[in-house]
């Protein structure tokens, strides 16, 4: 499963009480494309918006396009498992089993590009200050020792069974290393320069 990738369709259904225009603009800030782009979006057939994304990344288009006011739906991208993703919005079931239908038309991507860096996405919400009551703190003054130390205890190793080598003694072997071997017999001194 963790191998799995989806991708991101939208057939132009919209959440409920939202308004085509509205969403229509919302999209397009996202995309960052111009309205009319987005149009091809809302044709009622399967728009693909985005493929080989990881389950999470899928889902985070699922929220955005929510956010806009609109359903878009997560599909595996593996064609043996063709049922939607947990995120898509579950449809009625029925106690007659279905006949199997046609696969769905492939979605037609759209002709749309990646919002610029820098470009606000979604619409800034400010966090509510919080308010804590620190009328019982006070500030201890510059210098002052907030937590006493705790002593380290000295290091007690056994070394009783190491000694020293006398100065000069040499502890590893030298390796040879062979003279350099230059030709410079194409080389000359000039006198005076």
């Amino acid at each position: 499963m963790a191998d799995q990738h989806f991708a991101v369709v939208f057939s132009g259904r919209l959440v409920a009480g939202a308004e085509r225009d509205q969403v229509r603009s919302k999209l397009a800030k996202l995309f960052n494309v111009e309205p009319p782009k987005i149009d091809r979006m809302f044709s009622g057939k399967p728009v693909l918006v985005k493929k080989d994304l990881d389950e999470a990344k899928a889902k985070d288009y699922i929220t955005a396009f929510a956010k806009a006011g609109a359903i878009a739906e997560v599909v595996s991208n593996d064609p043996k498992a063709a049922q939607p993703s947990p995120t898509t919005p579950a449809t009625s079931s029925s106690s007659t089993p279905a006949a199997p239908a046609e696969p769905p038309p492939p979605p037609i991507a759209p002709d749309l590009t990646i919002a610029d860096v820098g470009v606000t996405l979604v619409e800034y919400q400010p966090m509510p200050n919080v308010d804590f009551d620190t009328t019982q703190f006070d500030l201890a003054e510059v210098g002052a020792t907030l937590v006493e130390p705790k002593p380290i205890p000295p290091a007690n190793f056994d070394t009783s069974d190491m000694e020293l080598d006398p100065p000069g003694v040499l502890l590893t072997e030298p390796k040879s290393v062979e003279p350099a071997n230059f030709n410079t017999y194409a080389l000359s001194l000039v006198e005076g320069q």
